[in-house]
């Protein structure tokens, strides 16, 4: 989520700077000054404010982990970590908590989704972690030490790439990005309703509350591309299109 900002949707987009990475970045977090990375290859990263890269942790047993989720909470980093493209080696996903600066592993448990797609499908609200079972479609709540709380169904999700995240309007409510049916909503976590649909966006991917009011959403390709959606309504109100998206480039 990007706080701290004036209720009035972004009117520019401009490329600031870029940093280098070893491997494709899948998902990112902030924190103070801090940007932590996950990438396709099982990596959790830190880039510094100098736009200096080390790698804090990283899951690869021999095929190609996916982190597929990141967040920082509490000095803690909570990733969401695959295993990997090998069929008959696929197993349940496992949530980390690791510790901020370190990278140190502090606590694990499974978590019921074997799909390896990418995405961005972990988010921390209220206390809680909220991670997206693609498998079945679903979101899960846990406490922050791994205690299943619920499951709240969530049939529009599909089988593709999945991102969320917590809208900035309201704690309680999940936005969902579904690259599969091109379909972004919102779901309340209390009730189980989708609150709302937009299906303007062929193919979206990332997503982001932006100040009080808005979400941000951008979907893979050679251009940037953004759409500014009112996050009560899933309205979209403007549309940045840049141009080409560097390989390995974290913005």
């Amino acid at each position: 989520m990007i706080g701290g900002l004036p209720p009035d949707p972004p009117r520019t987009l401009q490329l600031i700077r870029e940093v280098k990475v070893d491997t494709d970045p899948l998902t990112v977090a902030v924190e103070g000054e801090g940007i932590y990375v996950g990438t396709d290859q099982g990596k959790v990263l830190k880039v510094d404010i100098n736009g200096e890269v080390r790698t804090i942790k990283s899951f690869n047993a021999g095929c190609y982990d996916f982190v597929v989720g990141i967040c920082v909470f509490d000095q803690k980093v909570f990733c969401l970590d695959t295993n990997g493209t090998n069929m008959s080696l696929r197993r349940d996903n496992k949530i980390h908590v690791l510790e901020l600066e370190t990278g140190t592993l502090l606590q694990s448990w499974a978590h019921a989704n074997i799909y390896n797609y990418y995405g961005s499908m972990t988010a921390i609200s209220n206390g809680k972690i909220i991670v997206a079972d693609v498998t079945n479609s679903r979101l899960t709540i846990y406490s922050l030490n791994g205690q299943l709380i619920r499951h709240v169904d969530c049939p529009q999700i599909s089988s593709g790439c999945v991102c969320i995240c917590v809208s900035p309007s309201n704690p309680d409510v999940i936005i969902v990005s579904d690259w599969e049916s091109s379909q972004v909503f919102a779901v309340n976590l209390t009730t189980g309703a989708v609150l709302w649909t937009n299906s303007d966006i062929s193919e979206p991917q990332g997503v982001a509350g932006y100040g009080s009011e808005h979400v941000l959403v951008t979907k893979a390709g050679g251009r940037t591309q953004l759409w500014v959606l009112n996050a009560n309504t899933g309205m979209c109100r403007l549309t940045f299109r840049g141009g080409y998206q560097s390989p390995n480039v974290l913005f």
